[in-house]
């Protein structure tokens, strides 16, 4: 199974895994104290869960305009809004909002690629105004 994420009738299939993913998922907390030895942790709840994948899209053979029509576009179509994601690890597949930090062309030769860094943040529930 490969990594993708998707709304709607539009679908980014990632050719290569990510190379680098970040699971954050925060507790909110405070803590004080109650006499001069003692202290109190109060654990509020959990705080926005947060993932941040990073990687780089690339097929073999393909020149720029492959990856901008059937990566790079639809993805920038998806920032911002409520998207599915789909992986090999089912810990991560749900609705998140998908934010597209950055996309950087990288052109080395023949070869073709774009880096790009994305963070996808999941709460209880979301709205997209």
């Amino acid at each position: 199974m490969s990594w993708q994420i998707s709304a709607g009738s539009t679908t980014v299939t990632f050719p290569v895994a990510p190379q680098g993913i970040t699971d954050e998922n925060p507790i909110v907390e405070t803590d004080f104290q109650v006499d001069s030895s003692q202290s109190v942790v109060v654990s509020e709840c959990l705080d926005v869960r947060t993932l941040t994948l990073k990687g780089f899209f690339y097929s073999a053979g393909q020149n720029q305009a492959y990856l901008d029509t059937n990566f790079v576009s639809p993805l920038l179509s998806l920032n911002r809004q409520q998207v599915t994601l789909t992986s090999p690890t089912a810990r991560y597949n749900g609705n998140w909002v998908l934010i597209v930090k950055s996309l950087e062309q990288k052109a080395e030769g023949n070869l073709q690629r774009y880096m790009y860094t994305l963070v996808l943040k999941q709460g209880v529930a979301i709205v997209v105004l």
